[in-house]
This record gives structure tokens, sequence and C-alpha cells, in this order.
């Protein structure tokens, strides 16, 4: 596909033809293959006993556990309104400590993004990042269009910026520190309250290739688990049964954040 026309355009714009252009494959994988292990532990987080057990917010027992359901019902009938996914994915990431440590939650990140020797902005819907601001992993949510594109571009250009940024700063760039030859960055992409998880390798080859506008010999896979759920799917979170499995999945998902 080397044929294929590259234009330097955002990360929101992004579609599968420019993974193509970019020699970007998705792989999906099974959950023994993703998160090597076939059996997830189940959380154990007592702040999140109150959600994985009441299904409507008006049951709840508890303030904590009525309120995140609410984000919960926001999130489902969002109509086009990602704001409402990304107060949601927040919140439950952080009674799962994805903010351990020195970890924050950030919403609206600006992240450098050259495609084509042109500047491209990109905007993470949700980030964690370190106590360096570097972007450990991202959610990216669109209700009106793919958001698998957009998230692994975000990535592409979260593996620059932390390969060039100059620690605790936004946007302060330089090109003499030790470049990392390989970055996986974790992603999410939302659908409604429903996950899908991202690893997402960005080698030097394709850092390079993305800021130039050329055609990588070398092909990228995306590794991708869809969850398998026990009721529809595009319920999401709605039914308790989905619920549980996806909460495992999301614990199980914070192995691959960088310490």
């Amino acid at each position: 596909m080397a044929h294929l026309t590259r234009f330097a355009k955002s990360p929101s714009q992004w579609t599968h033809r420019d993974l193509t252009s970019y020699n970007i494959s998705i792989v999906t994988q099974s959950k023994e293959q993703f998160f090597h292990t076939a059996v997830l532990g189940q959380t154990d987080n007592p702040l999140l006993n109150g959600f994985m057990s009441t299904w409507l917010r008006q049951d709840a027992a508890d303030n904590k556990a009525a309120k995140l359901l609410q984000y919960m019902e926001l999130a489902e009938n969002a109509g086009g309104n990602e704001i409402a996914v990304y107060n949601f994915i927040a919140k439950l990431m952080q009674k799962l400590e994805y903010d351990h440590g020195n970890r924050i939650i950030f919403f609206r990140r600006d992240i450098f993004f050259c495609v084509g020797a042109s500047n491209a902005p990109a905007q993470a819907g949700v980030c964690i990042m370190d106590g360096n601001n570097k972007i450990v992993l991202l959610v990216h949510a669109d209700e009106l269009k793919d958001p698998e594109p957009q998230v692994i571009a975000e990535a592409i250009a979260a593996a620059y910026e932390a390969n060039n940024l100059s620690p605790g700063t936004f946007g302060s760039f330089h090109h003499h520190q030790r470049r990392r030859s390989t970055i996986t960055v974790p992603a999410i992409t939302m659908h409604g309250t429903y996950p899908i998880f991202y690893k997402v390798t960005v080698t030097a080859q394709l850092s390079d290739a993305v800021r130039n506008g050329l055609y990588p010999s070398t092909e990228t896979r995306v590794l991708r688990y869809v969850p398998d759920l026990p009721l529809p799917y595009n319920k999401g979170m709605h039914f308790l049964q989905n619920r549980i499995e996806i909460l495992a999945c999301m614990e199980a998902f914070k192995q691959f954040l960088e310490n």
C-alpha cells in the first residue's frame, strides 16, 4: 500500500485507510493471549462492591455506588455526547486505582502530532499521566465515527512525545535524550459503556514514517481484545453479569501501565 496518498490530518480525522497507508494492522486476540491468563481475577476493591452488586441506582445501598451508577446512566444515554462517557470511565478508573502512586487522570490532553512534516494537533479525551506528565494510557470515545483509528493515531503521537518531551512539561521538546526504539501505549476505546482494549506498539520506524509521510516497510500489529460478555455487548455495563466481566478486564489491564 505504499502508493496510497498520506495526508496531514489530526488523529480525530484518521480512518482505517490511514492505518493501511502506514502499514498498520489490527490483530484480535483471545483473553489468554492478551492478558497472559485465561482466568481473570475479580476486583476486590470495596469501593466497587455496591456498583458490582446493584443493577439500578435507586436500589444502591450507599451514596458512592449511587453516584457511580448515575455516571453510568449518563454514559449509556450520551447520545453522541462523549463527555458523559469520559466522565464515567474516569470515575471508574479512579475507583480501580489507575491513578495509583504518581499517576493522574487527565481530561482533554493536547498531544503534539506531526504528519508529513506538518503539525496536526491531537487531543486525548481521557488519559493517564505519570509524574513527568508522560501519557501512559489513552481512552477515546466517538459515537459518530470509529474511534479505533483515532486512538491508534493518538498512541503514535503519545509515543513520539514520550521520546521527546522534557520531563514535567507540556510541549517542550528536545532531541538530546536517548530515544527508546519501541514504546507500547495501552489504549481503550469506549462504545457507550463497552470498552475495547488495545496494546499499540510504536517503533522508531513507524514514528519516523508518520512524521515524514512515508510508508514503513515493517508492518505494525496492534493487539486488540474485545470482551466476550454473557449478555448483549451493546448494553455494555448495564447488566451486572457484563459489569463484573468488564471490571475484571479493566483490573487486568492495569498490568500494562508503566510504573
